[in-house]
C-alpha cells in the first residue's frame, strides 16, 4: 500500500471517529479565555462586577477576572508585578505623572490603533494617559471627576440651613451645626489619608485663586508662593474648628463613615464618592455644591481631572481578548453603565444622566479648572502633592505657616518643572 492510500485511510478513520464521538458522546467545549484586570477601587467592586457581567453576556468566550487591591498598596503591588513579568492583562493606571514610569519602562502597549473609540473621548480625559515623550495613548480613561462639598440634605433641612451663597454663609452654617452637636465637616488625614486633605484644598482652591491660575502656573507667571495660592491654603486651614474631632488621627475611611452614617453634615470630596456613598447607605439623602466664594454673585469653579485609565500590559498572554475588553471599556455602553452604576462622570459625554447628584456634578463641571497639584505638578519627583500631603496636617494645626507650605511646594517642583514659554 502506498503512502497516499495510508494517508487517505487515516483521514477517513479520523472522520469516522469524530462522527462516532458526535453521535454518542459530548464533545468538550473550548474553555473561556480569562482576562485578568487589576483595580484599586475596592469601593466599586460590586458595581464593576455588574458592568462586566453585561460584557460577558454579550461576548461569549471571554471572562473578566477583576482583582481589587486597596489603594494604599496598589501601586507598589503593580510595580513589583510588572517588573517580575507577573502582572495582569489589564491594569488600572494612575493618571499623569504616575503612569509615566510604566510607559517609559515598556510595560504598556499604546492603544491608539487598537481601540478606535478613544477618538470619541475628550482631551481632558485622554491627557492623563498619554506618554510624555511620544504622545501616544496608553490607557482607556473611565472618568473625569470634579470636586465639591457633599452635604446631608436631611441635616440641612432639620437645622434650617440652605446651601451657602457666600463663604460667610458657609462658616455660619458650620457654627450652627457645631452648636447642635453635629460635626460640620467629616475630614481626616491619618494612616496614609493625607491625599483626602489634598482633595479638600482642591475643593476650596478654585474659588480663591480663580480659574485662570492654572494657566499662569503652567506659564511660570505664578508659583505656589503666589498670594492667591497661599490664601487658598489659609482658607482651608480656617476650617479646622469644623473638622472631625482629632482630625489628624482620623483616616479617610472613618471620615467617610461619619458622613455616610449621618454623624457629619458635610464632606469635601470628589465625584467618585457618589456611588460609594449611595451603595453604603441607600437611605442617605445627599447632594453636592461648589465651595462658595466671598461674593454672592461670583461664578463658582470646581477642580476637575482625569482619574486614571485602564492599560494593556505588554507581557499579557491574552492580548486579543484583553483588547476586546478595552474596546468595551471605551464604548458608549460602558460609559452609560459606569454613570448608572457608579454615579460619577464618565470619560465620554454621550450619556444620559439619570442620577440627580451626578446631574448636579455635571452642571458644576461646566465651570471647572484643572486640579492644580495633580494635573500640573505630579509628573516628576518631588511632586507638589508629596509636599502638600506631608505638611498639610501641620499647616491646619498651625505648626507650619501656609506661606512656608507654599514655598516648600515651589522649591520641590522647581527642581524639575519647566514653564511653558
Amino acid at each position: 500500500m502506498n503512502k497516499l492510500s495510508i494517508r487517505r485511510r487515516t483521514l477517513l478513520g479520523l472522520i469516522g471517529s469524530l462522527a462516532a464521538i458526535g453521535s454518542g458522546f459530548a464533545v468538550p467545549a473550548f474553555a473561556d479565555e480569562t482576562v485578568t484586570l487589576w483595580s484599586w477601587r475596592t469601593e466599586d467592586e460590586a458595581a464593576m462586577r455588574r458592568i462586566f457581567d453585561v460584557f460577558e453576556k454579550e461576548t461569549p468566550g471571554i471572562k473578566v477576572n477583576i482583582q481589587f487591591t486597596p489603594d494604599a498598596d496598589y501601586q507598589n503591588r503593580l510595580s513589583t508585578a510588572l517588573r517580575g513579568g507577573r502582572g495582569p492583562d489589564i491594569a488600572q493606571l494612575k493618571a499623569y505623572g504616575e503612569v509615566q514610569p510604566f510607559i517609559e519602562a515598556g510595560y504598556l502597549d499604546a492603544l491608539d490603533e487598537s481601540v478606535a473609540e478613544l477618538k470619541n473621548m475628550p482631551d481632558t480625559a485622554l491627557g492623563a494617559a498619554r506618554g510624555r515623550t511620544d504622545g501616544k495613548t496608553y490607557g482607556v480613561p473611565y472618568s473625569v471627576p470634579m470636586m465639591g462639598v457633599f452635604y446631608n440634605k436631611e441635616i440641612f433641612a432639620a437645622q434650617g440651613i440652605e446651601i451657602p451663597k457666600t463663604y460667610k454663609d458657609f462658616i455660619a452654617a458650620c457654627e450652627k451645626l457645631k452648636a447642635a452637636g453635629i460635626t460640620p465637616i467629616a475630614a481626616g488625614g491619618a494612616n496614609g489619608s493625607a491625599w483626602a486633605l489634598e482633595i479638600g484644598v482642591g475643593v476650596v482652591g478654585p474659588t480663591v485663586y480663580g480659574p485662570g491660575f492654572y494657566d499662569e502656573m503652567m506659564s511660570g507667571k505664578a508659583t505656589f508662593e503666589d498670594p492667591r495660592y497661599v490664601a487658598a491654603l489659609k482658607r482651608y486651614a480656617e476650617l479646622k474648628p469644623y473638622f472631625s474631632d482629632g482630625f489628624a488621627g482620623v483616616d479617610y475611611t472613618t471620615s467617610t463613615q461619619q458622613f455616610i452614617n449621618g454623624k457629619a453634615a458635610m464632606f469635601l470630596g470628589g465625584s467618585f464618592e457618589n456611588g460609594s456613598f449611595k451603595a453604603q447607605n441607600p437611605k442617605l439623602q445627599f447632594s453636592i455644591f461648589s465651595f462658595p466664594a466671598d461674593d454672592a454673585g461670583a461664578t463658582l469653579y470646581t477642580s476637575a481631572f482625569s482619574d486614571g485609565s485602564y492599560g494593556l500590559v505588554s507581557e499579557s498572554k491574552n492580548k486579543e481578548a484583553a483588547t476586546k475588553v478595552l474596546n468595551f471599556m471605551a464604548s458608549q455602553k460602558f460609559a452609560q453603565l459606569f454613570a448608572d452604576e457608579l454615579g460619577w462622570p464618565p470619560a465620554r459625554t454621550d450619556v444620559s444622566v439619570k442620577n440627580p447628584v451626578l446631574s448636579q456634578m455635571m452642571e458644576m463641571a461646566k465651570n471647572s479648572t484643572p486640579y492644580l497639584t495633580l494635573v500640573g505638578f505630579r509628573w516628576q519627583s518631588p511632586t507638589a502633592s508629596s509636599i502638600l500631603q506631608a505638611e498639610i496636617i501641620d499647616t491646619v494645626e498651625g505648626k507650619i505657616a501656609p506661606e512656608k507650605l507654599g514655598a516648600d511646594m515651589q522649591a520641590a517642583v522647581a527642581t524639575w518643572f519647566q514653564p511653558k514659554q
